[in-house]
């Protein structure tokens, strides 16, 4: 397996597109994985994610744009919500519990029935646009998976545990550990990791250059122990989900505390 150049401690870690993922797993260095002094830096509310397997449609044959959609209509959504204050996260196309929230909220102000479906009387009241470009609209459908798919459910999932509280050694909803949340995550998909964030480093999936969405990005020196101590699920946008002191919430890794502590990143996707 090919070794990253250690002796890059800081990468600009650029955003990524939700449609271009890739993706990783976990961490820690003693038998469960410490959050670490200072692993709540940076951390900030939530991000979007989601669903297996799609195909396309064009938007003309909806009615409603509604959770699991995905597309350039979610992008539009998405953008005038943000235009208005409702959605403060990354535009990615994909309408997950952060959007359906928007929505929600959106709904409620305007006097709207508030069921966080966006139909005609919503979309009218957003001013969203007729239609778009190529009017895709990305749907849920059954099917086979693709690596694609596994990304954003890697994402879904990792949001899906936000809230989680901290506990060490924990792997379940009920608490989980730095490490233990990567092995939550990527055991949901059908894809098995070590316990430790050293041992995921050392041993599992590939390295990659720069985290792609869906992708684990690795941090060293964050408690005292050797090698890689902490690590999360890279959303895109400099952002990961992962499990500090204050249980699972997403951080803002281009902060320097962060930065100053990064060794790399690693796909666990076949």
């Amino acid at each position: 397996m090919a070794q990253s150049n250690h002796t890059t401690r800081k990468y600009a870690i650029s955003a990524a597109l939700v449609t271009s993922l890739a993706f990783t797993p976990i961490f820690s260095g003693s038998v469960f994985a410490n959050a670490g002094v200072g692993s709540s830096e940076g951390d900030i509310t939530i991000n979007e994610s989601n669903i297996p397997n799609v195909r396309k449609t064009t938007v003309d044959e909806f009615s409603l744009i509604q959770l699991g959609d995905t597309g350039q209509v979610v992008e539009d959504l998405q953008a005038t919500l943000h235009d208005k204050g409702y959605y403060t996260y990354t535009v990615d196309g994909i309408f997950g519990p952060i959007t359906e929230k928007a929505v929600r909220d959106f709904q409620a102000d305007k006097k709207l029935q508030v069921d966080g479906l966006v139909g005609p009387n919503t979309s009218e009241a957003l001013a969203l646009p007729a239609s778009n470009p190529s009017g895709d609209l990305t749907i849920t459908e059954a099917g086979n998976s693709n690596s694609t798919n596994i990304q954003s459910d890697i994402v879904a999932t990792a949001e899906s545990v936000i809230g989680t509280p901290y506990v060490w050694g924990g792997t379940t909803t009920k608490g989980m550990d730095s490490s233990g949340f990567i092995n939550y995550v990527f055991k949901q998909v059908g894809i098995d990791v070590s316990r430790t964030h050293s041992e995921m480093w050392e041993n599992d999936g590939v390295h990659v250059g720069a985290p792609n969405v869906g992708d684990v990005v690795f941090f060293e020196g964050t408690y005292d122990t050797e090698g890689a101590s902490h690590s999360g699920v890279y959303i895109g946008n400099n952002q990961m989900i992962h499990a500090g002191n204050d249980g699972v919430r997403v951080a803002d890794i281009s902060i320097d505390y962060w930065q100053n502590h990064y060794i790399g990143a690693k796909s666990f996707i076949n």
